[in-house]
């Protein structure tokens, strides 16, 4: 009886040992899965910091009115523009729409992006985009192509849809 118990207490301790084993390398696995968890966080935590930092370039207060000067028609507030909440009527919606459509914009300058294309009769060239990102770091430039909408004269039922030819874009040379 005492040899039974014996071997019951050793076959104990061996499956206790194992356990202990298993629970130790499971806890050191975990503890890399932490470690590694921890890094990425970190990492993340450069990336927004580089964001936020560009994010506040691109916001200061003299570059957005450096653009907007260059790029906007804007003109200080003028007293006529100015009404209370109980005086606005239909005719000062009208009367901004009419001085709104009389307003021309200005053409866009700054470098012109090279387009290679092919010629359309009938189609009006668009015009260079505008560059924006002039004071930014070459790292960070875009290049950006506007559409220009077309407006053209309905087809007639008989005449063949004409489909203009592709056009590639090739960013500027720096």
């Amino acid at each position: 009886m005492l040899r039974f118990v014996n071997i019951c207490l050793v076959l104990a301790l061996v499956a206790l040992a194992y356990v202990i084993y298993e629970g130790k390398y499971e806890a050191r696995a975990l503890d890399e899965d932490i470690g590694g968890l921890r890094k990425d966080i970190e990492t993340e935590r450069d990336a927004v910091a580089v964001l936020r930092a560009e994010w506040s370039l691109l916001n200061r207060p003299e570059r957005i009115e450096r653009l907007a000067e260059k790029h906007l028609k804007l003109a200080p507030a003028r007293p006529q523009q100015l009404v209370t909440l109980d005086t606005v009527s239909d005719n000062d919606f009208e009367r901004a729409r009419v001085e709104a459509a009389d307003d021309a914009l200005p053409a866009p300058s700054g470098p012109s992006t090279k387009v290679k294309s092919v010629a359309v009769p009938g189609v009006a060239a668009a015009p260079a985009p505008a560059n924006l990102d002039d004071d930014l770091p070459v790292a960070t430039k875009t290049t950006t192509v506007k559409t220009v909408p077309i407006k053209a004269k309905p087809v007639a039922q008989a005449a063949p849809a004409v489909i203009p030819p592709p056009v590639t874009v090739s960013p500027p040379e720096e």
